[in-house]
């Protein structure tokens, strides 16, 4: 999906890099961000139900452990 964005907003890499450097953030690499949101949705979710109003039924999660 990287590539996709880069064709169509090549300097995507400068313009984030810009903003982080503004805000004084350090920014993880992309498999730390694919960590972090793994943790997040398999352990420290697992507890978090979100439910679909109109059919009371819960969403089945994005990811799975």
């Amino acid at each position: 999906m990287t590539a996709e964005y880069l064709e169509d907003m090549s300097d995507l890499a400068v313009r984030r890099d810009r903003a982080a450097a503004a805000l004084g953030l350090d920014l993880p690499t992309e498999a730390e961000v694919l960590a972090r949101l793994r943790k997040v949705a398999i352990e420290e979710g697992k507890e978090f139900v979100l439910i679909f109003t109109p059919e009371n039924e819960p969403y089945d999660p994005l990811i799975k452990g």
